[in-house]
């Protein structure tokens, strides 16, 4: 039975190092890979009683290994407990708040969701799994007098996206991704602030498509001068390489800034908890984040949230 217990724990050992080590060297993979990556906090659920076990069975080589494995997640971890400070925000700056929901493109109690957005009372909304049956149903419900300024880009099952804003929009180009992504001002009550709503493709449909998109958004992120918000479905974690590539390129997470980096987004509609953040807002060019708030989303398999954003000092 010792020797069972020996090879079973330096078979989870290496698999959660080979895991790590692919984080350590930011190597994307694969479908496989990328979908693995999302389970890459959970290492420590694996080395930590490996380890523990090992050391009381005197099994020290497993025991030191596994611990040197479960040490590489805490380290790996290390900016989502102590998360950079952000630019302090204009005292006298008004904030705006955006809502970032994923309605599923199947979601059938669609006025449901709508009732609680008009509760929530944001400022701009960013919708996405947008189809024509959703427009059709938030059309007709009271919270569309509420957003007299709309932007929709309609789309089969998962590809549709819109942005409902009580303040005037200007619309830009139409950046060349995969999946349908707004580039577009809104004359906000301080400046016009710049946000991209986005929901790249999964890396389970198209990988080559969700590393092109994530890579783009962090272009212009980087490229624009004005105070910037990216916001939506990005189908990444941090604990995707590509994701932390993306907040290399200055863009701030709201999440982890104000402490909640392991909160998760995905799945809802499932008999166990959401375990893995997939819905992000990232500021930049001296934009910066007050709060943010996870709510449920009826009908959908993700959690929305409300972010409030404000100019920096």
């Amino acid at each position: 039975m010792g020797r069972v217990f020996e090879l079973l724990g330096w078979l989870a050992t290496a698999s959660a190092g080979g895991l790590l080590l692919t984080q350590a060297v930011g190597w994307n993979g694969s479908t496989l890979l990328a979908a693995l990556h999302a389970l890459t906090p959970y290492v420590l659920a694996v080395t930590v009683p490996v380890a523990g076990v090992a050391n009381w069975r005197k099994r020290h080589g497993l025991a030191i290994t596994s611990s040197f494995v479960g040490l590489g997640a805490l380290l790996l971890a290390w900016p989502l407990v102590f998360a950079y400070d952000l630019p302090a925000p204009d005292p006298n700056g008004t904030e705006i708040s955006v809502a970032a929901v994923n309605l599923l493109f199947s979601n059938p109690v669609i006025s449901d969701a709508a009732d609680d957005l008009l509760l929530r009372n944001a400022d701009v909304i960013l919708f996405s799994e947008y189809t024509v049956r959703h427009q059709s149903a938030l059309r007709a419900h009271r919270v569309a007098g509420a957003y007299p300024y709309k932007v929709e880009r309609n789309g089969l099952y998962a590809s549709g996206i819109a942005l409902w804003s009580k303040y005037p929009i200007a619309i830009n180009q139409q950046p060349r991704t995969a999946r349908s992504t707004l580039d577009l001002f809104i004359d906000g009550p301080d400046e016009p602030i710049r946000i991209f709503g986005v929901h790249p493709p999964t890396p389970i449909s198209t990988f080559d498509g969700w590393i092109a998109d994530l890579e783009i958004f962090g272009e212009l992120g980087s490229a624009a001068t004005e105070p910037t918000l990216i916001v939506g479905d990005f189908n990444a974690s941090y604990w995707h390489p590509a994701f932390r590539d993306l907040l290399r390129s200055g863009l701030s997470d709201a999440h982890t800034t104000h402490g909640q980096g392991f909160s998760a987004s995905w799945p809802t509609d499932k008999f166990f908890p959401a375990f893995v953040r997939l819905d992000h807002a990232l500021t930049a060019n001296g934009l910066v984040s007050t709060s943010v708030e996870d709510f449920t989303v009826a009908g959908s398999d993700h959690r929305g949230f409300v972010v409030s954003v404000v100019p920096a000092r």
